[in-house]
This record gives C-alpha cells, sequence and structure tokens, in this order.
C-alpha cells in the first residue's frame, strides 16, 4: 500500500501516422492500359517516461537493501517511413484472356534513438535526475535501411484459371553486404471450378475453388548482429571499454523462407456460407541463431547461419451470415489453425536458449526437435542430461468473432481459445519463496500427499524443472464493441449536411479470461515477443484491460 500511494509512474506519447496514394493514368487504350501508382507512409512518435521511488519507501532504506530513492527518466523518439511506386499494365488479349503487369520498387527506413537516465541516492527526494549522488546513462540507437524491386506476371483465362509469377529483390542494411540483393521467386495457380458450367448457376454450390502456391522471401538479421558491441567502463578512475559478450558476425546474411500451401475455398447459397481450407509446409535454410561460443575465444555467443527449421500446418475458416433482413444482419465466424515446428538441421551442437537455465526450466534447438521445446534437470533426464517437460507451441487456436447490426446499431465481439502450449511459470517459486503463494498450503502435486504444493515446489528446485512448466491453456474475450450511427435524417436536420457519417461507440479489449494458469494471465513473455522463447514468466503486472470511447466522422 506504501508503494502504491507513494510511487509515480507515468509514461506519455505523442505520435502522428499518415499515408498517401496517388493513382495516375499514364495511358488508355481499347485493350490495354498502363498506371502508375505512388504510395507512402509515415509513422512517427515521441515516448517520454518517469518512474520516481522516493527514498521514504521502506524497501529504498539502505538498512533494507536498497539505494535511498530512485528516480528514472527516459524517452524514446522513433520515426519509419516508407516510399513505393508501382507500374501496373493490363492487356486484353481477347473475350477469354487477360495479362496484368506489374513491376514495383520500395524502400523503407527505421530510425529509433532512445535513452533511460537512472538516479539513485536522491537529495531530498528530488525528482530531478540531476539531484542524486549517482547516476547512470543507457542509449540505444537504431537506423536501418531496406530497399527492393518485384516484377510479377498474371494470367486470367475466363475466370477459370487464374496464374501468377513474379520475383522480388530485396536488400538491407542488417545484412553482411548491404548492397547485394537476394532474390526470391514465387508462383500461385487457381481454378475456380465453378466457372465451367459443370453444374446449374442456382444450384446450392456457387463457389469452388482450387488453388495452389509456392514462394521465398527473406528474414534479415537483427540489428546490431553484424558487430561486436562494447560498452564504457571505469577501473581506478580510468576510463576504457569492455566487451558485452556477443561476437559479432560481418557474414550474415538473412534468413531464406520457402513455402508451399495448398487450399480449397468453397461458397454455398449465393456465398451467405463460405469456407476455406488451406495446408501449408514453409521451411526456413539459413537460420539465424544466436550459438554459444568457446569460453577461450573471451565471448558468450554468436550469430550464425546454421541450421534449417521446417512448420507445417492448417488454417480452417468458416463464415456464415446466419440472419438477414432489412433492419437486422448477423454474420459468424470460426478460424482455426495449427502449426508444429521442427529443427530439420543444425549446423552446431544443440543449446539452450531463453528462460533462466536447465534448473528452472529452458528452451533447446536441438535436430530433429520443436523449434519450442522446454526441457529442464528432471528424475528421467536423455543421453544430454536434459528431460522434455513441455512445448510453447498450442495445440491448436480458435477464433470466434460475430458481427450484429440492428438499425443503426451494431455489436461486435471476438472471443480466442488457445488450446495447449507451456509456460515457465517462475512467478510461483519466488512466491513461493517468501510464503505467499495463494495454494502455499493446499496439498495436490506432492505426489505422497504430505507437503503443500508451495512446499513441494520449493523442494523440487535444484532436482527437477517439471513444477515450473504449466499448461497455458485460456479462453478469451479478445475484442468486443459496441456502436451507434447517427441517422442521416440528423446529420442533415441538425448538422446542416457537412459530415456524411458520424458513428459513437463504446469497446473493450481483455475483458473476460478463463483459465486454469496458476498466475494472473497465461498471455505473458518476459522477454517480449520473441518468435522462440515466448511464454516465460517472472512476476508480470496483470494484463490491463481497457475500455475505449469512439467517434469517428466522414466528410
Amino acid at each position: 500500500m506504501q508503494t502504491r500511494d507513494l510511487v509515480t509512474n507515468r509514461e506519455k506519447t505523442n505520435r502522428f501516422i499518415m499515408g498517401g496514394t496517388a493513382n495516375i493514368d499514364l495511358y488508355k487504350a481499347e485493350k490495354s492500359n498502363l498506371e502508375l501508382i505512388l504510395r507512402g507512409g509515415l509513422d512517427f512518435y515521441n515516448l517520454e517516461t518517469i518512474a520516481l521511488f522516493p527514498k521514504e519507501l521502506q524497501f529504498q532504506q539502505p538498512e533494507q537493501g536498497g539505494v535511498d530513492g530512485v528516480s528514472v527518466q527516459g524517452a524514446n523518439s522513433n520515426k519509419q517511413y516508407n516510399l513505393s511506386a508501382f507500374l501496373v499494365h493490363n492487356y486484353t488479349a481477347s473475350e477469354r484472356l487477360d495479362f496484368r503487369t506489374q513491376l514495383g520498387i520500395t524502400k523503407e527506413v527505421f530510425d529509433r534513438n532512445s535513452y533511460l537516465i537512472t538516479a539513485t541516492d536522491l537529495i531530498a527526494s528530488e525528482s530531478n535526475v540531476d539531484q542524486a549522488g549517482n547516476i547512470g546513462v543507457n542509449q540505444f540507437r537504431l537506423k536501418q535501411q531496406d530497399a527492393g524491386f518485384f516484377v510479377q506476371e498474371e494470367i486470367n483465362f475466363e475466370d477459370k484459371l487464374i496464374a501468377a509469377i513474379g520475383v522480388r529483390g530485396d536488400r538491407s542494411s542488417n545484412n553482411g553486404d548491404a548492397n547485394q540483393l537476394y532474390y526470391y521467386p514465387k508462383a500461385s495457380l487457381a481454378a475456380n471450378i465453378h466457372e465451367f458450367g459443370l453444374w446449374e448457376e442456382d444450384s446450392f454450390l456457387n463457389q469452388l475453388k482450387l488453388r495452389a502456391a509456392y514462394g521465398e522471401a527473406g528474414n534479415f538479421p537483427s540489428y546490431g548482429s553484424l558487430f561486436t558491441s562494447y560498452f564504457a567502463s571505469s577501473t581506478g578512475g580510468l576510463s576504457g571499454i569492455s566487451l558485452l559478450g556477443t561476437l559479432g558476425n560481418p557474414d550474415l546474411q538473412p534468413e531464406r523462407q520457402k513455402e508451399f500451401e495448398t487450399g480449397i475455398d468453397i461458397g454455398l447459397l449465393n456465398n451467405r456460407i463460405t469456407a476455406s481450407v488451406t495446408y501449408y509446409v514453409k521451411k526456413v535454410d539459413d537460420l539465424i541463431l544466436q550459438a554459444a561460443k568457446e569460453p577461450s575465444s573471451g565471448f558468450d555467443s554468436e550469430f550464425v547461419n546454421a541450421g534449417k527449421l521446417q512448420n507445417k500446418g492448417i488454417e480452417i475458416s468458416l463464415d456464415a451470415t446466419i440472419a438477414q433482413s432489412e433492419n437486422f444482419s448477423w454474420d459468424a465466424g470460426i478460424n482455426f489453425f495449427k502449426n508444429k515446428s521442427k529443427i530439420t538441421q543444425l549446423d552446431i551442437p544443440a543449446f539452450n536458449i531463453g528462460a533462466f537455465g536447465a534448473t528452472l526450466g529452458t528452451f533447446r534447438i536441438e535436430e530433429g526437435q520443436s523449434a519450442t521445446q522446454i526441457v529442464g534437470i528432471g528424475p528421467n533426464p536423455g543421453e544430454n542430461g536434459l528431460q522434455k517437460f513441455g512445448d510453447a507451441e498450442p495445440d491448436f487456436q480458435i477464433g470466434f468473432n460475430n458481427n450484429i447490426k440492428y438499425d443503426n446499431f451494431s455489436l461486435s465481439f471476438l472471443w480466442q481459445w488457445k488450446k495447449g502450449g507451456d509456460n515457465i511459470n517462475l512467478t510461483n517459486l519466488l512466491s513461493d519463496l517468501n510464503g505467499t503463494s495463494h495454494d502455499f498450503d493446499t496439498i495436490d502435486l506432492d505426489p505422497d500427499g504430505q507437503l503443500g504444493n508451495g512446499p513441494y515446489r520449493v523442494s523440487q528446485l535444484g532436482s527437477s524443472a517439471k513444477v515450473f512448466v504449466q499448461d497455458a491453456s485460456y479462453i478469451r474475450l479478445r475484442e468486443i464493441g459496441l456502436y451507434y450511427t447517427l441517422p442521416s435524417g440528423v446529420l442533415d436536420n441538425f448538422l446542416g449536411g457537412t459530415f456524411s457519417q458520424i458513428k459513437l461507440g463504446f469497446s473493450g479489449t481483455n475483458l473476460i479470461n478463463i483459465f486454469d494458469y496458476n498466475s494472473y494471465d497465461p498471455e505473458v513473455s518476459n522477454f517480449g515477443s520473441n518468435g522462440i522463447f515466448t511464454g516465460v514468466e517472472v512476476t508480470p503486472f496483470p494484463s490491463s484491460k481497457r475500455y475505449l470511447f469512439n467517434v469517428s466522422f466522414k466528410f
């Protein structure tokens, strides 16, 4: 309660987002036309933060191990913009055959500058960071430029067969060679079976499409992985630099993703019911990994292209117009998706990554195994001395969305169900060590039925990581919104026709969460949105619920 009353923790964001498109007809003829499309976008924001922990706080007292007050202030300036230009040529060869040729160039720029000032041993609890006995400063700067081009040809035969073939070239300042272009081909073919006249036009089956596609894409190395970074240090009053422990690799190449997918689309009852099924296989070559280095090198790890990854999955969607009349409509949809990953090749020894070591549970990159497996010490270890306890990859996920309209009112909501997928829950351990776990005295984990859950989890520390790996399934009301559109008569009579539409509404996110996970929320990640080792929990704040009031105008 003292922390609640005395601590200050504020963030202020100023953000400006804009974009524009220009379509220019260069020429038009009876059977062909040429169009130039120009696009650009800008996202600019400033973030200011302040966190003040005054010296009056109990945990800031030096005799309690504190630092006599902390003032933390930071700022983040971020600018991102993109520019692109496209030439689109349409040519009608005959009534049955159409061609579309596209040529485009793109450029993206990312520029970020952030700093954080931490002041301790505050003088009279002043919030100014210069009014302190000790001051530390951290700064991070990022500059990245990506550029590329693409060429694509589309062929349409009577809307029965639609094919496309193309190639894209990309380069980035994050690649080992910033000027080298990497080329990625693609091709697709779709057959609209319903256009072949195999059944009557008024049949209940009005759409049947078969499709297949293959494409390649690149994933650039992360910023900073090319270079060996240093940080300033001081010893005996002499300034110098020290290594951060990660060796840069100036020869890094982008990861190459190769994906094949095939599927079917179906429409029934004048498309009041539509369904889509897609199966895909994605392979990633030149996988970028942060591999461990031998200690004698003076480094802990190094970024390398050293493996291959495979993802297989299926996506199924079903959408339906349940009711439709002049004043009432109800549209609903269900989306199901499932993915499984596997490290198919690893050119370096298997290694652990993420989390806090095998004692508490960690992720492991190992040939022939899932890329998101969770391992640790345990009573039945394998040849590597570790035992597998789970996997962060869900068994499947389902989304259920609805959009209901009555007159000028509309209600929309989205439920999400995540089945399976494990977290490494270390919040339990920390609360157990302090005797504050909500189930500390409950007896349902100890096979012998003697110890409470808290003492039992603590007893496993150093012998098995199993108790820290927990199922992270959940059902969640992801979004809900209720909106009202002002009638046209109100706009004309009282607002003089200035607006073509005014829409008012309330919305909320993350309002209902249903789960059996032993903490605040199973959707957590101590290490951000890293694709491999998400789902590590260490005393997070409870997930926030948002309530928004919305007003939109159209002129």
